[in-house]
Parts: structure tokens; C-alpha cells; sequence
């Protein structure tokens, strides 16, 4: 049959069908009007296979918790004030969950609308629900994937107030994804029930579950559950100035197996017990221009209270806060506890919990989760005082609409990492660095690693205790009758000018001092490149006469009668010359490249590597040295550096060897560079079968100016200045890694081992 005839077939069963004014056959109309379509050869469109909603359901909504904390969202997206969650042999496979609301329900046109429409716009369109004014907590439409994670079929019924009948739809996921046939083919019947006029909500009935639930899991999601809504009440009130018909919020409960939230709270509860024993309470507020504001307090150390201001605006962030209890574990600082429990509770629930719109965002907070790097750092001891994750107990909360760069991911499982984010945990480390500082100054212990310049109190908070002290003596004074200006010598007006004036030179100071680090950075890399011009200038020389000379020898050969014997090796050389002029070139102004832009990435090193080894492999081979590497795994990087830092290594690494083979006087002349994953490090390690390093010295070639060769001018891999192992433990250092000298390998004489974090990404890779 023809298309023509085909199409003409379809157009009279339509119309047929279309004519109709009872028992019309939608179902025949939705697949006659799709087949219809097909022979649109103007244009064409996207299809959905029916399978993929049960892919979405795995692939977005990975955990059993995260699942029932997306329905849980959706209730109170839906003006509920309670959720009902019903287990029923959930100890096995194939059990039920009922998930019952007494939210605003869903009309038909809702349904289909919102309900029925995957990844619908509904919520970011209509960010606030419509009685109580709630931010909604759900934005990627992904609930009915979260329904299909958890059983393989679903009743949903639904009611609205002042309706005298509510909706009834049936699902069955698994036969769903059996199915052939396109997604939007695939009809499920409504059916609809009396009800009372005044009964309003919506009840979800999944069936043969797909997982057990074990005892455990029931008690993550209890602390799911507890820890979902924000502590400070979730719900912000400013949310009212939108629409002034919105009612009081009268707040939102959950209920699973009979058993509320509230009362399980007070079973959990840290507040009442653990809590009250924190060392300092600390808080940082970011305002509407981006400038963060963090205060600490605590009543332990003698009501001691401080502020601190970042000058510099977070460009991505506006209104949010975050609010922290910090603990020490020593026994003199908690009463009724012993040190064994403190820090049991503080691995269990420690950690800084994230919550956008009133909601929680998984996994930050969560035992074992690091996304401040507080552990890493201080396992690194960058900060001398307690600043792991069991040492804070608080929470950072945002609104949405004030953040919109702060955007979960389609999982729910985290929140996407982009410069924003990046903001906001230099908005939270910056924070709890200071407070942390702060309060070890105020207990005379050490700040830092020691530095001769600096000090472990500033001068502002010696005038404190002073004002402190005269104020005390003052108020005794009075209370005895003696007048306090026989007590204090100079006014307190005076002594909080001095103390306001000292901090401003102080934070001046800081700054300085910020701005020197990053001069003192650049200074390593451009000595490292002034070293570099220094070889490349020698080398570039030799290059362009061995292109001369060979141009010379040409014109001579020209003369002879036997032309194209001789002309032949000399074209060769010349073109030798010219590759080996172009590598180091090329090498040279990537190098000043890279020097002159400020921006730090993580380096992927087998690209670093294998770049390095093409442009120095003529210039080696032409001093008779071999040289190999590996990289593994070839995905390896490296925290964020400045991009020429690890050029710099190489490039140190390489003279030194250069040097300690020609010293060697090994006929077997070799050089390897081999890179992997020790533990969360990434390591570069450069090896030789030179000379070595010989005992005597091993424990003076990382000092600056210590050097082993001469200033030579025919010295080709570059004067001896004792600056080359220095640059690289520089380097190493201002990156919280190391360089040390190590064991070589087999036919090798000498190994030095480089090693830097690994990007947080890729974690630990062994």
C-alpha cells in the first residue's frame, strides 16, 4: 500500500473515530494520531520508550531513604500538616508501604498536568504552595520515579476539600517497562469514589516492595526523618510577603508505624543531654550583598564573645546562615559524659548537615561524609586544635529562590558542585576556622604549625582581657565603696578605642600577610622559569648553529659531484636541529603560559607527563639518555595547583638527573618517571641511573642554595645554584604534600618521590 493510501486510511478511521459523541475509543485515537504523525517528513520528534520509567526510578533515586524522604517532600509541598508512613512486612521483599497525607490532593487536571508529566515545571513555576506559603522542597518532578524505587506497583488516590468524589489510578511499574510501546500510549484507567465533601489529602499504597527494611535501615530513617526539616523550623515566614492570602503554617509532622516524629525526637535528642555541653557556639551570616558575618560564644571560657567580618563579598551567595556547636573532648571540658561516649556521639552525629528550603540535602552531615575537608585538614595538621568533623554538631541552611545557583543534582543525592558551591564551603571553612582559632587563642594553646612570625595571641585580645579585668575591678570597687578612679588608670572608653584600632591594623595585617603567601607562590614559579629561560636560551643557541652549520656544510657538498649521497644525512641533521628547536620552544612559551595565569585546576598528570617527555625526548636522545613513563590509572590528578607547579618538578626533577648521569659515567644512561595513587595522594616519582646521592648529603639536598656542581657555562642542564630541590619542596609543602628522597628500582641509582592530595573527586584510588 502506498503511503497516500496509508495516510488516507488513517485521516477516515480518525474522523470516524472523532465523529463519535459517546463510547469514544481514545486509546484508538492516541495510537491512530501517533501513527499519523510518522509520516510528517517536514519535521521529526523525540519518543519515549515506556522501560524508561523504570531506569529513571533506579538511576535518579538510588537509596531506599532518599526514595521515602522525596514522598515525605512531596506531602509537604502539598500543604500537609501530617504524613502517615505504614510498613507492613517490611521485613522480607514483596511487604507495603502506604504513604497518606492530609495535603490539598490533586484534581484530574493536576494529574495530568503535574502528576502524569515527567519533569514537570510545576514547582519551579509555582515556587510556593498555595495555602501556607511553603518554598516547595521538591523541584525536579522525580516523585513518581521515587514511587517506582521502592515497589512495583502503586495505588494512587487523592481527594480535594469541597469535591464530592476523589480519584483512583492503579500502576504496575514492572509490566510498564515490559512493554514495547511507546510511553505515552500506555493509558491507565481512573476511577473515582464518594467521599466527604471536607476530606482533602493524598494516600499512595505501594506494593510488593522490592527491598526488606531491616531494623537498621528503620533507624536511618528515623534520623532521616528527624533531621530532614530544618532545625530552626524550616519553613521561612518571609514567604508570606508574596501572596498575603497565604494562612499560618501549623506546621508539619510525620508519623511512621503509629510512632511521631516527636516523640522520637526526644529519644534522639542530643539538646537536652549532649549538646549543652559544647565548649562555644559558633554562627555565620551572609547578607544580602554577599558579605559573611560569623560571631562565636561560649559560656565555658568565661562568656567569652567575638565577631569577625570577611571584607571581600561572596559574589554567588545571598541571605543564609549556619549555626554550630563545637566540642573539645577533653574531661575537663565535658560534664557528665566520658570521653569514650563524647566522641562515639560526636562520629555518629557529627558534622556540618546542609538544608535547602527547610529540607535536607543528603548525604553532607553524614557519618563518614568529609565535604568541608575538616578531617582532612586536620589530619594534615593545618589547624593544631580540634577541627575534625566530630568536633561540630550544626547545620547550614538557604532558601532557593535567594540561591538559585545552589541547585540539588537529578539524584537528590547532593547538590551540584559548581563555583557556587565551591562558595559556600570557603563561606563555611572561612567560619569555622576563625571560631576554632579564636577559641584556642583564648585557651593559650598553639595556633599552628610553629612560625617565627607568628604570634599565638593577638594583641586585640590581650586589651580584651584588660577591659575585661579593669571592668571586674571597677564593678568591685563600687560594691565596696572605693571610687573606681583610684582602681583604674586608664578610662574603658579608651581601652575599647585602643582594642577597636588594634583590630583594624590587625585585619590589615592579615590581609598583608594573605597577599605575601601568594606573592611568595608566584616567586617559586618564576624562579623556576627564570631557571628554565636560563637552560632554554643555552640550548635554543645550539640549536640554530647546528642549523647554521648545517647549512654550510650544504653549499660545500653542492659542489661535489656526488650531490645526493652526501646532501642526504645533512638534510637529516638540519632537520634534527629544527625538531629539537621546535620542542624546546614549544616547551618554553607553554611554560610561560601557564606561568602567567593565576587560576588553579587539578592537574591530570598522564597529559602533564607525556607532554613533558615529547618535548625533551630529541634534546635527551641527542645526549644518548633514554627516558620512559607510566601513569596509573591514566585519569590520576591532583588537587588544584597552579598548572606550571608540576612542570616545575619535572623540569627540577630532569636537570638533576641530566647531571647525575653525566657524572655516573654509566654506559647505561636512563631516565623513568612513573606516577600513581598512595593512599589520598598522588605521587610522581623520578628516577636515574646516575650518580645517586650519597649519605653524607641526604639530609641537606631540600636546603636552599646546597648544591653539588659548579657555574659552568658549557654546563648545558643548567647552573648548580641549590635552588632546584628546594622549588619542588616549596612546592610540595604549599600544597599539603612532600617530596623525599627514595628507594630506586632495579638497574636505577637514585628516586625522588613527589606526592600531592588527590583531587577530592577521585578519592582514595587504591
Amino acid at each position: 500500500m502506498e503511503n497516500s493510501d496509508k495516510i488516507k486510511n488513517l485521516q477516515d478511521q480518525l474522523i470516524k473515530e472523532l465523529s463519535k459523541t459517546e463510547s469514544i475509543n481514545y486509546d484508538l485515537i492516541a495510537t491512530l494520531s501517533k501513527k499519523f504523525i510518522g509520516f510528517d517528513e517536514q519535521s521529526i520528534r523525540f519518543s519515549v520508550d515506556a522501560s524508561h520509567i523504570h531506569r529513571l526510578g533506579f538511576e535518579l533515586v538510588g537509596k531506599q531513604e532518599t526514595a521515602l524522604g522525596e514522598l515525605i517532600k512531596n506531602a509537604f509541598d502539598a500543604d500537609a500538616a501530617e504524613v502517615q508512613v505504614t510498613f507492613e512486612k517490611y521485613d522480607q521483599p514483596g511487604g507495603m508501604l502506604i504513604i497518606s497525607d492530609n495535603g490539598s490532593g490533586m484534581t484530574l487536571e493536576l494529574i495530568k498536568e503535574a502528576w502524569m508529566r515527567l519533569s514537570t515545571k510545576s514547582k519551579v513555576d509555582g515556587p510556593f504552595s498555595p495555602l501556607f506559603g511553603r518554598s516547595r522542597a521538591g523541584r525536579k518532578g522525580i516523585g513518581r520515579f521515587a514511587v517506582e524505587r521502592l515497589g512495583e506497583n502503586l495505588r494512587l488516590e487523592t481527594t480535594v476539600n469541597g469535591a464530592l468524589e476523589g480519584i483512583r489510578v492503579e500502576f504496575d511499574w514492572d509490566s510498564m517497562s515490559l512493554e514495547s510501546s511507546e510511553l505515552d500510549l500506555i493509558a491507565f484507567k481512573i476511577e473515582k469514589f464518594q467521599k466527604n465533601i471536607n476530606l482533602h489529602g493524598t494516600t499512595l499504597t505501594i506494593s510488593n516492595l522490592r527491598d526488606k527494611w531491616s531494623e537498621k535501615q528503620f533507624e536511618r530513617v528515623w534520623k532521616s526523618v528527624l533531621f530532614l526539616q530544618s532545625p530552626t523550623g524550616g519553613v521561612k515566614r518571609e514567604n508570606i510577603a508574596h501572596n498575603p492570602s497565604y494562612v499560618l503554617d501549623p506546621g508539619f509532622s510525620v508519623v511512621i508505624n503509629g510512632t511521631s516524629d516527636s516523640f522520637i525526637a526526644k529519644e534522639y535528642s542530643l539538646q537536652t543531654t549532649f549538646l549543652d555541653e559544647r565548649l562555644a557556639k559558633f554562627k555565620g551570616i551572609i547578607d544580602s550583598n554577599g558579605i559573611a558575618t560569623y560571631t562565636l560564644h561560649s559560656e565555658k571560657l568565661g562568656g567569652l564573645t567575638d565577631s569577625h567580618s570577611l571584607g571581600q563579598p561572596f559574589l554567588g551567595l545571598s541571605p543564609m546562615e549556619f549555626n554550630v556547636d563545637y566540642f573539645i573532648y577533653g574531661d575537663k571540658l565535658i560534664n557528665g559524659f566520658s570521653k569514650v561516649t563524647a566522641q562515639d556521639l560526636g562520629k555518629r552525629f557529627g558534622g556540618i548537615r546542609v538544608y535547602r528550603d527547610g529540607f535536607r540535602v543528603l548525604p553532607y552531615g553524614e557519618q563518614g561524609n568529609d565535604w568541608l575537608a575538616l578531617d582532612y585538614d586536620y589530619g594534615r595538621r593545618d589547624v593544631l586544635n580540634p577541627y575534625g568533623n566530630q568536633n561540630f554538631f550544626g547545620f547550614v541552611e538557604f532558601g532557593s529562590s535567594a540561591n538559585p545557583l545552589l541547585e540539588e543534582t537529578s539524584g537528590r543525592e547532593g547538590l551540584i558542585e559548581n563555583d557556587t558551591f565551591e562558595e559556600l564551603r570557603s563561606f563555611l571553612r572561612e567560619g569555622l576556622q576563625w571560631a576554632v582559632l579564636r577559641i584556642a587563642a583564648a585557651r593559650g594553646k598553639k595556633i599552628r604549625k610553629s612560625k617565627d612570625h607568628i604570634s599565638l595571641r593577638k594583641p586585640s585580645e590581650i586589651i580584651e582581657e584588660a577591659i575585661s579585668e579593669a571592668s571586674n575591678l571597677s564593678s568591685t570597687a563600687a560594691s565596696i565603696g572605693v571610687s573606681s578612679e583610684l582602681t583604674v588608670s586608664i578610662p574603658l572608653v579608651e581601652l575599647e578605642n585602643i582594642k577597636n584600632k588594634t583590630r583594624e591594623y590587625e585585619n590589615a595585617a592579615e590581609k598583608s600577610e594573605s597577599e605575601h603567601i601568594e606573592y611568595e607562590s608566584m616567586l617559586r614559579i618564576l624562579a623556576s622559569l627564570g631557571t628554565s629561560i636560563s637552560v632554554f636560551s643555552h640550548e635554543i643557541g645550539g640549536a640554530v648553529n647546528g642549523i647554521l652549520g648545517g647549512v654550510r656544510d650544504a653549499e660545500d657538498v653542492i659542489q661535489d659531484a656526488n650531490i645526493q649521497d652526501k646532501f642526504t644525512p645533512i638534510i637529516t641533521n638540519i632537520k634534527n636541529s629544527a625538531t629539537r628547536l621546535e620542542d624546546l620552544s614549544g616547551y618554553v612559551l607553554a611554560l610561560i603560559h601557564r606561568s602567567s595565569a593565576r587560576e588553579k585546576s587539578e592537574i591530570a598528570l598522564y597529559q602533564s607527563i607525556s607532554n613533558f617527555v615529547k618535548y625533551f625526548t630529541h634534546y635527551l636522545s641527542s645526549r644518548s639518555i633514554s627516558i620512559s613513563y607510566s601513569v596509573h590509572p591514566k585519569h590520576l590528578r591532583t588537587k588544584v595547583m597552579h598548572k606550571t607547579e608540576i612542570d616545575s618538578v619535572l623540569f627540577n626533577f630532569l636537570t638533576n638527573s641530566i647531571k647525575a648521569i653525566d657524572r655516573g659515567g654509566d654506559l647505561e644512561r636512563k631516565i623513568r618517571i612513573e606516577a600513581f595513587a598512595r593512599n589520598d595522594f598522588a605521587v610522581l616519582a623520578f628516577e636515574d641511573s646516575g650518580a645517586g646521592v650519597t649519605e653524607s648529603i641526604q639530609d641537606r639536598i631540600f636546603d636552599a642554595f646546597f648544591t653539588t656542581t659548579s657555574v659552568r657555562d658549557e654546563d648545558v642542564p643548567g647552573p648548580g645554584a641549590g635552588l632546584g630541590l628546594k622549588i619542588v619542596d616549596d612546592i610540595a609543602s604549599a600544597n599539603g604534600g612532600l617530596v623525599k628522597l627514595a628507594n630506586p628500582s632495579p638497574s636505577y641509582k637514585c628516586r625522588f618521590e613527589f606526592s600531592v592530595p588527590l583531587a577530592p573527586s577521585q578519592g582514595s584510588l587504591l
